[in-house]
Formats: C-alpha cells, structure tokens, sequence
C-alpha cells in the first residue's frame, strides 16, 4: 500500500466509527421510545360517584355516635351544588343531624355519609332545643322534594343551574316536623324557599312565587 492509500484509509476509518456510533445511538433511542410508549398506555379509571344515602339509614348510623350523649334528635339536613331535578331525587350523598345532650348540657353535630357517621362539633347549649321523634324521618324527604319542584323549584333550577339546594327538617315550638328547602344561586342572589308541613305535605310559606309546570 502505497502512503498515500495509508493516509487515505487511516482518516477514513474515524469517520466509520462515528457512523457506526451514530446508528446504534439511533436504534437505542428508538428502542427506548418503543418501550416507553408502551409504559405509558396505561388506562385510567374514572373517578367513582360519591354513594346515595338514605335518610334513615344515615339516621341509625348518627345514632350509634350519638346514644353515649343521650342525644336527641333536633333537626337533619342536607345539601346539593348545582343540581337538577334528577340530582335531587337521586338522594343526598351526606347528612348533617344535630342532637340535644340534656345530660351535657350540649347539641352534637353528626355527619354522615355512606361509609361512617362522626361527631364534628360539639356546642354548649343554654336554653333546650326543640326535639322530634324519630318516626319523623320515616317517610323521607322525597315528598317534600316533589313539592318544592311543584312549586317553582323546577323552574328555578332550570334558569339557576348553578344554584346551591338546602334541605332541613327541623320542629317548630309545638313540635309539628317542618321542610325547609332553599335554593340559592350566589351570582344572582336570586332565591326560592318553601317550608312544608312534615306530615301533612301542605305548603306553610313559599318566597318568592315561581312559575310552575
């Protein structure tokens, strides 16, 4: 070989290694990206809808925290952001109880949902609070929720998507079990409340009048 095909063949053989180099970097890369594209197709689960709870069972359950108190039932309600029609008659997720102690001297606040019931606040109470019985929450609060549709909720609802629903069964002084729903949308300040007889279903108050249908 002559110098010149020496010189020739040493600079060529640099040049080589770099294009081999360069080729299984490439097929490195692409292998990785392979296998990273296939780490990455995961499939990802929805996040699950919080579980209805009836009424009376969320009662028993505030019961068992609140029988060491000797608590007895004062009012119970619950509430419903942004809901419709259907939202509403699906039932609530949650309920808040309050419970009068006469031995404590204190109302309890319970909450409860599906899964648990537990104190969250505990208040000194001077002056006794109205009680009900029990069998008050019996007959649920699907009536009352059919009539404060009847009675503009529906309507309501329908121009106020965004509006914020209040329930709470409470008694009054001569113990008679009283509704009160309101719907409230926080943009507007427009507001529908109705008080409805517990046991009778009958409409004490209605502000302001809505349109029904």
């Amino acid at each position: 070989m002559t110098d010149n095909g020496r010189r020739n063949w040493l600079l060529v053989l640099p040049i080589a290694g770099l294009g081999i180099g360069y080729l299984l970097l490439l097929g490195y890369i692409l292998w990785n990206s392979a296998l990273g594209l296939g780490q990455s197709d995961v499939t990802i689960s929805p996040t699950p809808m919080p579980k209805r709870v009836d009424l009376w069972d969320a009662y028993e359950k505030a019961c068992t925290v609140a029988q060491p108190h000797n608590g007895q039932l004062v009012s119970a309600s619950t509430q419903w952001q942004a809901a419709d029609e259907g939202a509403l008659l699906d039932g609530a997720t949650t309920w808040s109880f309050v419970f009068y102690s006469p031995v404590n001297g204190e109302s309890l606040d319970v909450a409860v949902n599906a899964g648990a019931a537990r104190i969250v606040n505990r208040v000194r109470t001077w002056v006794a609070p109205s009680t009900m019985a029990e069998d008050n929450l019996l007959a649920g609060p699907q009536d009352a929720l059919l009539t404060f549709l009847a009675y503009g909720g529906r309507t309501f609802l329908d121009e106020h998507p965004q509006a914020v629903v209040d329930m709470h069964l409470g008694a009054s002084n001569d113990g008679t079990p009283i509704w009160s729903i309101a719907a409230l949308d926080y943009e507007d300040r427009n507001l529908l409340s109705l008080s409805i007889h517990g046991k009778t279903g009958r409409v004490l108050s209605e502000t302001p009048q809505y349109a029904r249908r």
